[in-house]
């Protein structure tokens, strides 16, 4: 097992854009190489969040199969909640985001020293544009009960599935405070998984639409 610490001595401190350019390549691909290089240079081993990728997924299943199913976990087509899960899986494993600027906070209060500062990281991520959707999402909120919603449901999924798998990019803009570096793992895991706030609502818009008239 390689002394983290030491390692990470050995290397030029990471700058927040660096961080979180890694930080976003092991939360949305896996990616390990961007694992390894992050855990060396912060000196504590950064986790592979396999876990946390199967507990978004586990969320959306649950979030989708209470408005096409009734939550009753019923198949009422060809396709099925299941695929529509893996599909914004798959979109989220090809979404990419990247750090554009960082500023630090003004506050004194906020900066005790080089690895204690709080500041604003700004980002973009490349994501479909859903408002296609939201004309299908309506019509199946207001579908009597029966063959009518089942058929809802499925026009809904179908378009869904689709448009996870071919609507085309465009930049999102977004930001998030972050420390100039974390403490430990757990925190470093806290500040990426700050990201999802701006992906999830682009690849699962239903929460926002049900928020407000459709």
């Amino acid at each position: 097992m390689p002394d983290l610490s030491r390692t990470a001595q050995t290397h030029l401190r990471l700058s927040p854009i660096e961080r979180f350019d890694l930080q976003s390549r092991i939360v949305l691909q896996g990616d390990q190489t961007a694992r390894t290089e992050l855990s060396a240079r912060e000196g504590f081993e950064f986790p592979d969040l396999e876990g946390s990728r199967q507990s978004v997924a586990w969320l959306l299943r649950q979030e989708l199969a209470a408005r096409i199913e009734g939550g009753d976990g019923a198949s009422t087509g060809p396709i099925t909640v299941d695929d529509a899960v893996a599909a914004v899986m798959a979109r989220l494993s090809r979404t990419r985001c990247v750090a554009t600027a960082y500023q630090p906070s003004d506050d004194p209060d906020d900066y005790r020293d080089a690895d204690d500062q709080t500041g604003t990281l700004a980002y973009t991520c490349q994501l479909p544009d859903s408002a296609a959707l939201r004309p299908v999402h309506a019509a199946l909120r207001v579908a009597p009960e029966g063959t009518d919603r089942q058929q809802a449901a499925q026009r809904l999924l179908a378009a869904y599935v689709e448009h996870l798998s071919s609507a085309p990019d465009r930049p999102v803009h977004a930001h998030h405070a972050v420390f100039s570096r974390p403490y430990s793992a757990d925190h470093a895991v806290m500040q990426s998984m700050a990201v999802m706030e701006t992906i999830l609502p682009a690849l699962f818009p239903f929460d926002g639409w049900e928020d407000g008239d459709d």
